[in-house]
This record gives structure tokens, sequence and C-alpha cells, in this order.
């Protein structure tokens, strides 16, 4: 296992314990937010996009960390990611020296009532049916719209869904959307363009998840639905192969003559949801 080395006198690590001022620890964590061994174990342990994200906004965080003032904010987006970014840095700190700051601000989060995740963003307890997402995509702006629909009609990730949403003409070849990326666990193979939205991608998105609110439920809620109705109405095995369950790029010469069979119901299936809204 990697280590991080062993705290030195010029590190500002936390050793207080008990009824401590817990504000005094931004000090330490300043200095900790721009370690490159903070940024290596990111790296190595996150999503490089995620890492990345976490990496330059951690900085910003260490004035905040245990102060009221982060307590008064409004529970939205950037105060979910900075709850997040202050996660990281706190468990990396524990890691390096050997301390128990994660579970201290575990603590003083619950103790403040802070809420790791916003109301807006939880998946409704009962699943929401396709006509009422399909009803709540039509309430977003136009940009935004599209692209869920296309996270829909795809079955992509998010990060997966945006890159080739930005750059469709680089991937879309004939009504197929061939990608065949592996990152660590999470594969993406190959998926179909719905005719309704080829011309509607190509285009920047200044993402931000409150764009989405009026979803009424997480974005990664959209590649369920989309599962779901792959692999009922069409075929299971084609439902795990476009969502990067199964197949590689050894067998993409089986599995793409196979979507080949199916392109056309598959565009039927989508085109009687699509046609009302599109």
């Amino acid at each position: 296992a990697q280590t991080y080395g062993q705290p030195s006198k010029n590190d500002y690590f936390l050793t207080k314990s008990g009824k401590e001022d817990l504000t005094a620890f931004s000090k330490g964590l300043r200095a900790l937010s721009v370690d490159t061994t903070y940024k290596e174990w990111l790296y190595a342990n996150k999503n490089t996009r995620y890492a990345r994200y976490i990496w330059l906004r951690s900085p910003s965080i260490v004035n905040l960390i245990f102060t009221e003032n982060f307590v008064s904010r409004t529970n939205d987006r950037n105060k979910q990611d900075d709850l997040r970014t202050m996660g990281n840095l706190c468990r990396f700190h524990d890691i390096k020296f050997d301390t128990d700051l994660h579970e201290k601000f575990t603590s003083w989060i619950k103790k403040k009532e802070i809420k790791w995740n916003s109301t807006t963003y939880k998946l409704p307890k009962e699943q929401l049916s396709i006509n009422h997402v399909l009803d709540n995509i039509t309430k977003l702006e136009p940009l935004y719209s599209d692209f869920a629909l296309f996270m829909l009609t795809s079955g992509l990730r998010t990060i997966e869904a945006r890159t080739v949403f930005e750059n469709h003409k680089k991937f879309c070849h004939d009504g197929t959307i061939e990608i065949f990326w592996h990152r660590k666990t999470k594969n993406a193979n190959a998926t179909f363009c719905h005719p309704l939205l080829h011309d509607k991608m190509d285009k920047d998105l200044k993402f931000d998840y409150d764009h989405f609110k009026k979803l009424e439920c997480e974005l990664r809620f959209l590649r369920k639905l989309n599962y779901t109705i792959v692999a009922t109405k069409i075929d299971p095995l084609l439902a795990n192969f476009m969502q990067g369950r199964t197949g590689d790029v050894s067998q993409r010469h089986y599995f793409l003559p196979m979507m080949s069979q199916h392109r056309k119901k598959w565009i039927k299936i989508w085109h009687t949801m699509l046609n009302n809204i599109t």
C-alpha cells in the first residue's frame, strides 16, 4: 500500500483532542490542500475529472470548515460540493497523520444538522414513470432538455454523455456512436443516436446541476430508465452492451452487428416517446 509520509516539524497536522476550537484546524488543512501528495492520492483513488475538481476546490474550503458561516449557507449544489471536498481533505489528513479528523468532521455536520444530499437531487421513494420524466424534461431550458433526452435515449453516464454531446460529430457514424472507453470498473461501448436529436448536439454545455432541478430526479436515473426500456422492449443483451455491462474492444465485431439488427426497432420505440416533445 502506498504511504504518504510521516509528519515533520514543518507539517501542520492536527493533534488536539477533546473540546478544542475546531476552527484552529484550518491552518493545517490549508497546508494540506496544496500538498502534492494529497493530489496524488485523489488521482489514484477517484475518477480523474472528479479528482481534479476536488483538488482545485480544496484551498477554497479551508476557511469554511467547522464555521457557522458554512452552516448558515443554503444547502445548494455548491454547498454539497464543498462538503465532499471537506470530506476528502479530512480523510487524507487521517491517512497521512493518523488522526481522526474525518470522524470529527462527520460528527460536526451531524450536530449542525447539515445534510449530505440536498432534497432537490434525491431520487423519489417511488421511481418516476417514463411519462413523468418526459414531462419534466420539457420544463428544462432547450439546451438542457436536449442533453437530458440524449442521456435518456443513449443510456450513457453523465460524463460520457456530456463528452459525446459536445463532440457529437466525432463519435457518431451513420447513427451509431462508438465509444469503447474503459475506465477502471466503468466501461462504455456503443449506443445509438436518435435522428430527432442528431442535429441538436455539438454544443458546449455550461454544466451545472441546478439546470436540471425540474427533472425531480438525479441525471443518473435516466440511465436506469434507459436500461429498463431497452431490456424489456428490445433485448437484454443489447441493453447490457449499450450500457457497458458486457463486451469489450475485442468483442466489438460481435456486438456491433447485433446492434444493427435492433436499430430500427430502437428508433421506433424512442420516436414514439420523443415525437411530441422534440
